[in-house]
C-alpha cells in the first residue's frame, strides 16, 4: 500500500510578546485577543467552538503556524 502524507505546516517558535490576532497556537487554536497584564499576558483562544483565555508568563515562547 502506498501512502503518501500530507504536508506539515510550518511551524515556529516566537516570544509571546510577537503575537498578534489571528495567529494559529499549536494545539490551542487561533488567537483572538490578547490581554497584557502588569506579569502575565492572557490570552483569548478560539478552542473547541469556545473562547477560552489562557494565562502565561511574559517570557514565554510559543508554538505557531507560519504562512
Amino acid at each position: 500500500m502506498n501512502y503518501v502524507p500530507e504536508s506539515l505546516p510550518d511551524l515556529k517558535a516566537i516570544s509571546i510578546s510577537n503575537l498578534v490576532a489571528g495567529d494559529i497556537i499549536v494545539n490551542l487554536g487561533t488567537l483572538l485577543e490578547i490581554i497584557e497584564n502588569e506579569d502575565s499576558f492572557s490570552l483569548v483562544i478560539d478552542r473547541m467552538e469556545q473562547r477560552q483565555v489562557w494565562n502565561f508568563n511574559k517570557t514565554e515562547e510559543l508554538i505557531i503556524k507560519s504562512d
